[in-house]
């Protein structure tokens, strides 16, 4: 009987589950003290087993662990918080698996990912709420999901000079390398410019300046979310590298 020094708990969501033999679960957990890290769930497929429930993804809960040699086995779970709904829509169910399966292969083992956690939580929380709109809550979570990574432009300052981006000036965002350059700059920028209207180039900056709680706080319509689903879907090509097999039911 292993004494408690061997159980560690973490918090977090299930963020993908897949069948070991008839009966048993492995279920990959993206948590604040361990980063995104696996463990196995013993019986966890049985219809009256208590960790059913935590062998799904969109679980969000508190987990604790029996640390075997080499691999964690899940002992409890507790729901913290409920994200039901969004199976009970198609097209949220469609957007919430992508943000898992982001979250699933950006996240690290063994370190702090609480703000990629927060930035998860909050996310699917705004599903749920259908504010902002759909569209919308995704162009923030990839975007947020660059800084997280420690891979996105510098949206206040031209890339070649340095210099504040006024968002009362005209300014550029070159579509090939995606970087931002002022009016000064154009010349510098190799293949197509796209001009940004204020409100485009104020609304990435305040996606990638507000604190998380108010990231998901407000909503752009027309050309301007035209604009940023295009400077969106460029910036995802060049800092994301790679397709995501839920990409293919979202619009």
């Amino acid at each position: 009987m292993p004494d408690d020094s061997h159980f560690i708990k973490a918090n977090g969501f299930v963020i993908s589950s897949m069948p070991i033999g008839e009966t048993d679960r492995r279920i990959e957990i993206l948590t604040k003290e361990l980063g995104k890290t696996s463990a196995f769930v013993r019986g966890g497929a049985k219809p009256k087993s208590p960790l059913l429930a935590a062998t799904n993804p969109f679980f969000f809960g508190e987990f604790e662990f029996y640390a075997g040699t080499n691999s964690y086995t899940l002992r409890s779970a507790r729901q913290k918080a409920r994200f039901d709904e969004i199976l009970s829509d198609l097209d949220d169910t469609y957007m919430g698996t992508y943000f898992l399966e982001i979250a699933q292969f950006f996240g690290k083992e063994g370190i702090d990912e609480s703000e990629r956690l927060n930035l998860l939580y909050a996310a699917l929380k705004a599903l749920i709420r259908h504010e902002p709109k759909r569209e919308m809550v995704r162009i923030v979570y990839e975007l947020r999901t660059m800084m997280v990574n420690g891979v996105y432009t510098d949206s206040f300052s031209c890339h070649h000079c340095g210099k504040h981006l006024d968002v009362n000036e005209v300014n550029y965002f070159s579509v090939g390398d995606c970087f931002f350059y002022d009016s000064d700059c154009r010349s510098q920028i190799r293949g197509t410019a796209m001009e940004l209207t204020p409100t485009v180039l104020y609304t990435l900056q305040l996606i990638f300046s507000l604190p998380m709680a108010r990231i998901f706080s407000f909503e752009v319509k027309g050309q301007v979310l035209a604009d940023l689903k295009y400077i969106a879907k460029r910036m995802r090509a060049v800092f994301f590298g790679h397709t995501f097999h839920s990409e293919r039911f979202l619009d």
